[in-house]
């Protein structure tokens, strides 16, 4: 894995293909690169035992996601097992409380530093990466989240020890410029919440809008003060376009679009991102009208696979699924680099990461995979969502997004994928 360019789930969650989740926290700006900043990593030794921490929030707002991400790491760690372990030896998993703030997601990363993990999995949400990566970066422990999607984490100086399952905001980004495109407009305004999670994800959809021939009339931030909207709506309205890209979260992406219809004497069409597909209980659901007018993309909160399903129902029959795969998959790619590289050291790992994701036989398993590799094949480890490749950063190189629009009782609905990257 090759050095990044170095020169979002408390509060309000972001929602992602119509459940709680912790890709990044729209409602809360999220952090520069430069408030966890790696200065020196520790090379780490290879001790011929795999240790795997997880930091996983099994408590509070979001443990639907952290209890279905710890049955897919249980169910993961007993396969990986049963076939043998890596290098010939059982792979240790250890878990510990994520919360649903940076500081306690902290006091778990450091509990890990301390205990000689080897990789660790999780955070969840991209405010609580941001604030701990940089920590397990200077450990020299190579980390996965399965969810956390902001752009903040594509150029974050991670000497190569960061990877993640999910794809980042910038393809969702290129997902919902493909939107625009198919709605057969010429010109679009892009409204965005005026934060650190807002202005990158939006310049990242102008861009998107503009390389697929439409023209960006305006760029509109705002802020939740009533004048601030007040002045977006405005600046929407005079722009007259029949597109408008909203980028927000549950709660001001709502009331913004809202306010924009009702000033409106176009009703345009609204692109929206997933934080907005589940909005918050504090605002006033969508008018048939409106929510008819609505679409937008996320990213696949659950697997694809029936026996994948089966398998996890088996060992916990609530469990919900919600993002388990992207867990599974971080467990899997840990483990199977691992045996590629003959070695537990960390960069080691890192570097076979891309090498076992892509241009070998498909497998979707540690067993399957192991199998292959034992026959002398190059593997390609896929996972039990739609198809993992991932590049020599680290991330997603193409990603399938479900497309949602709404009913007319203002509920979001699934209407087919948009696939994007490569």
């Amino acid at each position: 894995m090759h050095h990044r360019a170095a020169t979002k789930l408390s509060g309000a969650l972001i929602v992602c293909a119509g459940s709680l989740a912790g890709c990044t926290g729209g409602s809360t700006p999220v952090a520069g690169t430069d408030s966890a900043v790696s200065t020196s990593t520790t090379v780490r030794p290879d001790d011929g035992m795999l240790l795997v921490g997880a930091i996983l929030p099994r408590n509070g707002s979001a443990a639907e996601l952290g209890l279905s991400m710890s049955d897919a790491l249980s169910l993961a760690l007993t396969e990986i097992n049963d076939a043998g372990g890596v290098g010939g030896s059982p792979v240790r998993l250890i878990e510990r409380e994520e919360g649903d703030n940076p500081a306690t997601a902290s006091v778990a990363m450091v509990d890990l530093v301390q205990a000689g993990v080897d990789a660790i999995i999780g955070p969840t949400s991209s405010i609580n990466t941001l604030a701990t990566l940089g920590t397990a970066v200077d450990a020299g422990i190579l980390t996965c989240s399965p969810t956390a999607s902001a752009l903040a984490l594509d150029a974050f100086p991670d000497d190569g020890l960061f990877l993640r399952t999910i794809a980042s905001d910038t393809l969702q980004a290129e997902a919902l410029a493909s939107l625009v495109e198919s709605s057969g407009t010429s010109s679009a305004v892009v409204v965005y919440i005026d934060d650190n999670y807002g202005r990158p994800f939006a310049e990242a959809a102008r861009l998107g809008v503009l390389a697929k021939g439409t023209s960006v009339e305006a760029m509109v931030g705002f802020t939740a003060n009533e004048g601030s909207v007040g002045s977006a709506v405005e600046a929407v309205v005079a722009a007259d376009t029949d597109v408008v890209v909203v980028i927000a979260d549950s709660t001001t992406g709502p009331a913004i679009i809202a306010a924009i219809d009702d000033a409106s004497d176009n009703a345009p069409t609204f692109i929206v991102n997933d934080a907005i597909r589940r909005p918050a209980t504090s605002t006033q659901p969508f008018g048939r009208s409106l929510a008819s007018r609505i679409q937008g993309v996320s990213p696949l909160a659950y697997p694809s696979s029936e026996s994948f399903m089966n398998s996890l129902h088996a060992l916990d029959p609530a469990t919900t699924a919600l993002f388990a795969h992207n867990a599974y998959d971080c467990l899997n790619v840990i483990a199977l680099a691992a045996q590629a590289a003959a070695s537990g050291r960390p960069s080691d790992i890192a570097r076979q990461v891309a090498t076992i994701t892509d241009g070998g036989t498909v497998c979707n398993s540690f067993p399957g995979c192991e199998q292959a590799r034992i026959a002398g094949r190059n593997i390609d480890y896929s996972g039990p969502g739609r198809d993992l490749t991932l590049g020599p950063d680290g991330d997603v190189l193409t990603a399938v997004f479900e497309r949602f629009t709404f009913d007319a009782t203002g509920r979001d609905i699934g209407d087919g994928f948009v696939t994007v990257g490569g």
